[in-house]
């Protein structure tokens, strides 16, 4: 009998709310808010469906199994277990699954735990498993880490280790658009995470007056006219799991969602002309040159379109800064001059910097946007 799977969404710190919300919007139950990701229970289909529409994820993991992992002996023991044994993930059994023609790499973290050296966690899993197929098939998987079969992630945490199936290969917020970058380009389930916490119901114009490479832009429009975020990748790693249903996988590509009966219009302005190369060329990779309109210019003299619509900013901090100090308090006058009856959402630097712009906003989420903090404020301006 199949059984309900495990799963688990992975994202970037400060992203599991909107994470979790999405996976609401999805239909799918049991979910659980942990730190940097979202657990739910589901079925290969919502594998699919995870895949394809979420934004703000990283990854799609299926949780395989737990055990005890306080040493290096019960490591590999854990893993033999699971492979000798009759697991059963909504169909897929584990004689299939490890099969020994399929290639394999497996990926460990480590915290809390007597055993620190990740490398050694995932050679120990890495023997059980082989130790295990030996037995059970007479030979081994081979191991590939660049191109294998089966993405495998262990997780070792306060002496309990969890081995997981990643099913989405590359990381979900590479898109596929972006074909040219800016200085320092915000990652994009960041930037759709920036869309969704402003509330913004797809209507009217979205200006971006930093725009750089355009993945504000990017995000927005897609968010507005319910494009899949996947749509323009080719491959997921659950394409080469055994069982891997072909026809659920064309139907989930043809449903719609959460599109906007009009068409989004676009406006990017950067100082730089190498930044608005790169968000035409973006842009155009991502089906909305006809929607866009990018201009190098100053944000503070940029007239902008008939609102009421979404101002979107990701202004300089972090290693920028410096040179760049007194644009805040600018972007606050911007904001009250030019942009009334807007909503705006500015992807601050985790340094305070926001409340230099000298407006109140009505959330400040904190998130993290790579190695640096940040905060995302969003604003009514009335």
């Amino acid at each position: 009998m199949a059984v309900s799977l495990r799963l688990v969404a992975t994202c970037a710190l400060g992203l599991e709310e909107f994470l979790e919300d999405e996976l609401g919007h999805l239909g799918v139950s049991g979910r659980r808010r942990e730190k940097g990701a979202v657990t739910f229970s589901g079925s290969w289909g919502d594998v699919l469906r995870a895949n394809w529409r979420l934004r703000t994820a990283n990854r799609l993991l299926v949780e395989l199994a737990r055990w005890d992992g306080s040493n290096e002996g019960s490591l590999a023991a854990g893993a033999s277990r699971l492979v000798e044994g009759r697991g059963n993930w909504d169909g897929l059994r584990a004689a299939q699954l490890f099969d020994p023609r399929h290639s394999f790499v497996i990926r460990a973290t480590s915290s809390v735990s007597q055993i620190r050296d990740t490398r050694w966690v995932g050679l120990k899993v890495k023997d059980g498993i082989v130790d295990a197929q030996r037995r059970r098939f007479g030979r081994r998987s081979s191991i590939d880490r660049k191109n294998p079969d089966l993405w495998l992630r262990v997780w070792l945490s306060r002496d309990r280790a969890t081995l997981l199936l990643d099913t989405s290969g590359d990381p979900l917020d590479r898109r596929g658009y972006r074909v040219k970058t800016s200085e320092a380009p915000v990652r994009e389930s960041l930037a759709a995470a920036c869309v969704l916490a402003s509330g913004w119901d797809g209507q009217g114009p979205v200006v971006d007056p930093m725009c750089g490479s355009g993945t504000l832009l990017a995000e927005a429009a897609a968010v507005a006219l319910g494009l899949a975020p996947g749509r323009l990748r080719r491959h997921w790693a659950f394409q080469r799991l055994p069982g891997f249903d072909r026809e659920a996988w064309n139907r989930v590509r043809q449903e719609t969602f959460g599109s906007s009966a009009d068409p989004v219009q676009l406006f990017g302005v950067d100082r730089s002309a190498p930044a608005i190369e790169a968000a035409k060329a973006n842009l155009g990779k991502a089906g909305l040159s006809k929607s866009s309109t990018l201009t190098v210019g100053d944000a503070f003299a940029f007239d902008p379109p008939p609102g009421p619509g979404l101002l979107v900013v990701n202004p300089a901090y972090g290693e920028r800064l410096e040179k760049n100090r007194d644009q805040w308090p600018r972007i606050g006058d911007l904001m009250k001059q030019r942009y009334t009856g807007w909503q705006a959402v500015v992807l601050a630097g985790g340094e305070g910097l926001g409340k230099h712009i000298g407006l109140r906003p009505k959330r400040r989420i904190p998130v993290r946007n790579g190695p640096l903090d940040a905060r995302i404020l969003i604003f009514d301006l009335y």
